[in-house]
C-alpha cells in the first residue's frame, strides 16, 4: 500500500513538472510573437523631421560648415541673423521659383539675409512633400570662408516656419581651421572682377562696375583729344566732319539706349512711392469711404476700395484695417500680402501665389494696430492677368495669430 502511494505522488510531480515545462514553452511562444508584430511596426515608423520653427540659435565650430534644415511656410518670412565680425560674401538660391533672397539697399554692409518663399512653394507638388522632405537650398558663403547650407522644409502653418535664426560662431576661429585646411580665407581681398563673377544675389556693386567704364572713357576722350591737337588742322577739320553727321544721324538709338538702365526704373520707383503716399493721404481724410468691412479674424478685419489701374503694369490698391480687440496688434512681417487664389468650381482654393508690390505706404507705426483703431494701407502691385477661376486677394494677419490671418477681395 505504501509503495503505491509513493508511485501515486511520483506520477503527480511528474505530471506536474510536465505541465509547468509546457507552460513555461507557450510563455516564451506568446513572446516571441508579440515581438514580432512590435518590429514591424517600428520599421514601418518614420522619424519625424527634425527642422527648426519659431526662434532659432545655431553654434557653429570653426572646422564645420553645417546644414541647416528650417521650416518655411507659404504665406511666411525668414531673417537670418550672423555675427557682426563678418561680412556676407556669396549666396547661392537653389531655386529662386522655390525660394527668394530678398535684395537689400544696404548689401555691403549687412549681416542678415532675409528669405521668403516663391511664387511656386505653394504648388500642390511642393505642399505635397510637407514636412517630409526639403523644397529647395540656399548657400551662404562669408568672408571668412564658412559656407552654411539652408535647406527649406515646406510647412503648412506659420506657427511651424523659422521666423527668425540667429548664427553665431568665432570668425577667428574659423579662418584658422580653414587655413590649417588650406582653404582660402578674408575673401573680401578679392579683386572687384572676381566678386562680380560669383552667384551672389547681394554682393554685386553696381558702383564698382562703373568705375572701370568712367575710367576707359577718360583715357580714351584724353589720348584723342592729345592726338587732334598733334594733327595739322586740316587734318583734324577733315575727320571731324564725318565723325560730326554720323554722330548727328545715329542720336535717337544711342540716347535711347543709353537711357532704359537704372535711371529710368529709379525713377518710376520714386513715382509709385508718390502715387502711393498720395493715395494713402487721401484715405486718411476719408475714412467714411470704407464702408463695406470683410469677415473678421482675431479682432482684425479689412476693408478694401475698388482698384486703380495705374498704367498696363501696375495696380493700386487702398484698404484700411481695423482692430476691434482691446489690445494692440502686431502685423506679421512681410504682410499685407496681395495674392492670386486659384479655386475649384466648388470654391475650393486649389493655389495661391503672391503678387510683387512695387511701393506700399501705411499709416501704421512699428507695424502695430492699436486698440480699436484703424491703420491704412496704398500697395502698388503688378498687374495680373487671372483666369476665370482665379481671384485677387489682401491678407493681414497679427503676430498671435499668424496662421489664420483675415482676407478680403480685391476688386475692380
Amino acid at each position: 500500500m505504501l509503495h503505491a502511494e509513493k508511485n501515486v505522488m511520483a506520477i503527480l510531480i511528474v505530471g506536474a513538472l510536465a505541465i509547468s515545462a509546457g507552460a513555461q514553452g507557450r510563455k516564451r511562444d506568446v513572446k516571441h510573437s508579440d515581438e514580432k508584430p512590435a518590429g514591424s511596426v517600428y520599421a514601418v515608423e518614420r522619424a519625424p523631421v527634425d527642422y527648426l520653427s519659431g526662434e532659432a540659435n545655431v553654434a557653429v565650430s570653426g572646422n564645420q560648415n553645417p546644414v541647416v534644415k528650417l521650416g518655411l511656410s507659404p504665406n511666411g518670412a525668414t531673417i537670418i541673423e550672423f555675427p557682426a565680425s563678418d561680412k556676407l560674401f556669396n549666396i547661392i538660391p537653389g531655386n529662386s521659383n522655390l525660394v527668394t533672397v530678398e535684395e537689400s539697399p544696404t548689401k555691403e554692409t549687412d549681416r542678415f539675409v532675409i528669405v521668403r518663399p516663391g511664387d511656386g512653394f505653394s504648388s500642390p507638388t511642393t505642399m505635397a512633400q510637407a514636412r517630409r522632405a526639403p523644397a529647395t537650398s540656399v548657400i551662404v558663403q562669408m568672408t571668412s570662408g564658412l559656407v552654411i547650407t539652408f535647406l527649406f522644409y515646406p510647412v503648412p502653418q506659420l506657427a511651424e516656419q523659422a521666423h527668425r535664426v540667429v548664427v553665431t560662431y568665432d570668425r577667428n576661429e574659423v579662418i584658422a581651421a580653414r587655413r590649417a585646411a588650406g582653404l582660402a580665407v578674408n575673401l573680401e581681398s578679392g579683386s572687384d572682377e572676381r566678386r562680380r563673377a560669383t552667384a551672389s544675389l547681394r554682393m554685386v556693386q553696381s558702383q564698382s562696375a562703373a568705375e572701370p567704364a568712367l575710367r576707359s572713357t577718360s583715357q580714351h576722350s584724353g589720348k584723342s583729344a592729345q592726338q587732334s591737337a598733334e594733327e595739322p588742322a586740316e587734318e583734324s577739320a577733315l575727320k571731324s566732319q564725318p565723325e560730326q553727321s554720323s554722330l548727328k544721324s545715329q542720336p535717337s538709338e544711342e540716347s535711347g539706349l543709353k537711357s532704359q538702365p537704372p535711371e529710368k526704373s529709379d525713377s518710376k520707383k520714386i513715382d509709385l512711392d508718390d502715387v502711393a503716399g498720395a493715395a494713402l493721404a487721401q484715405a486718411k481724410k476719408s475714412p467714411e469711404s470704407f464702408k463695406k468691412w470683410g469677415d473678421g479674424a482675431h479682432g482684425l478685419s479689412i476693408s478694401v476700395l475698388p482698384i486703380r489701374d495705374l498704367d498696363s503694369r501696375s495696380q493700386l490698391a487702398l484698404f484700411a484695417v481695423r482692430n476691434t480687440k482691446k489690445t494692440a496688434a502686431r502685423i506679421v512681417p512681410g504682410q499685407p500680402e496681395i495674392s492670386i487664389e486659384t479655386v475649384t468650381g466648388g470654391g475650393k482654393l486649389v493655389t495661391a501665389t503672391l503678387v510683387r508690390k512695387l511701393a506700399t505706404s501705411t499709416s501704421a507705426i512699428d507695424e502695430l494696430i492699436p486698440a480699436r483703431g484703424t491703420v491704412y494701407y496704398a500697395i502698388v502691385y503688378e498687374a495680373p492677368i487671372l483666369g476665370a477661376r482665379q481671384r485677387l486677394r489682401v491678407a493681414v494677419g497679427h503676430t498671435a495669430a499668424a496662421d489664420e490671418p483675415a482676407i478680403a477681395s480685391i476688386e475692380k
